[in-house]
């Protein structure tokens, strides 16, 4: 017994001196904030050291693909009216070739020329949150359409189809940064991690021997017990969330989103509340998807990530009236590809 009790503490004692320290790290960025959760194992770099790689990547970022920043490169790009080919940085160039073919696998649902419209309705840099003229809306729509965009991937260059036409890579660029951030702990050897940015996420090895957890925030809580929605286990995967509960504005007791209808150039009126997709390399890919099925609406999104096998979490409403009041009751669904994961 005293032999078999030994046996134990030495176990113990080997536990307890094998879990290494989570360190963690946060900041801001893109108009939200960005946390880092990591473990060194044999790897020796200063917290202070590593937040500076992280905080140079992440403006490098801003500097290309930031609308609020007069200066970057997608500003001056879409203040540039002429038609003339734009030689642009690569990192710019890989974001917006990725969104464009997430545009054709849509047919332009989810589409980065949208930015005339997100700003006429005040969710851009610049605006106010209200419903638009009819005029102005119509004005705004002639310049937008991912096909008004032409790309010269040999040359990394682009040019305008229309004068106004207006690059938004906003649905792209946080999972983007993301993965940047990834790539710099990636490059010093870490390989214990978990990177968010404004509720993206993604996330490498294990946290003390445990996957990451990490939380599907609910899209209308009524309570604190109701907070989360679901919370999943992640190793080496990065997932992104899109929801219309965050970002909106009221007008005339009507709810309006930020997410656009491209046909319409009105925000989207349909019963999906959030969408959250996981993908095994890119977090960029992940924010994309998840933001194109939540315009696209619940069964329409089915559809398509069934066809493309991507593992998406929808959340949505089935809607009722009570007492002449709207009262929704909240569902969820997983894709094929969600359920596979989490086998």
């Amino acid at each position: 017994m005293k032999t078999l009790s030994l046996i134990f503490l030495s176990l113990f004692l080997l536990s307890a001196c094998t879990e290494q320290k989570v360190y963690s790290l946060f900041g801001k960025t893109m108009g939200t904030t960005y946390s880092v959760k990591y473990t060194l194992g044999k790897v020796t770099i200063s917290e202070k050291a590593l937040q500076a790689l992280i905080d140079e990547e992440l403006v490098h970022v801003n500097a290309l693909m930031s609308t609020y920043i007069p200066t970057s490169e997608i500003s001056l790009f879409n203040k540039n009216q002429s038609s003339d080919w734009t030689v642009i940085h690569q990192d710019f160039f890989y974001v917006l070739e990725h969104a464009l073919g997430v545009s054709e696998a849509t047919n332009g649902i989810f589409d980065p020329t949208i930015g005339p419209l997100v700003n006429l309705w005040g969710f851009g840099p610049d605006g106010t949150r209200k419903v638009p003229e009819a005029q102005k809306l119509a004005f705004a729509m002639e310049a937008v359409g991912h096909n008004l965009i032409v790309i010269d991937k040999e040359n990394r260059r682009i040019k305008k189809l229309h004068p106004r036409l207006y690059l938004d890579l906003s649905a792209s660029a946080k999972g983007y940064g993301v993965d940047a951030v990834a790539k710099v702990l990636d490059q010093k050897g870490i390989h214990d991690y978990m990177v968010e940015i404004g509720g993206e996420v993604k996330t490498s090895g294990l946290k003390n021997g445990h996957k990451w957890k990490i939380a599907i925030e609910a899209p209308h809580p009524t309570n604190i017990t109701e907070r989360y929605q679901k919370v999943v286990s992640l190793s080496n995967l990065a997932m992104a969330t899109s929801g219309d509960y965050r970002n909106f504005f009221e007008q005339g007791g009507k709810k309006y989103s930020h997410t656009i209808n491209f046909k319409t150039g009105k925000p989207v009126e349909h019963t999906m509340a959030s969408v959250t997709v996981i993908d095994e390399k890119s977090c960029m890919n992940a924010d994309a998807w998840a933001t194109a099925f939540n315009a696209m609406g619940p069964v329409a999104a089915m559809e398509l990530a069934e066809k493309l096998n991507i593992a998406a979490y929808f959340i949505y409403r089935l809607d009722n009236q009570e007492n002449g009041q709207e009262a929704s009751q909240f569902v969820s669904k997983e894709s094929s590809a969600f359920k596979k994961i989490f086998e």
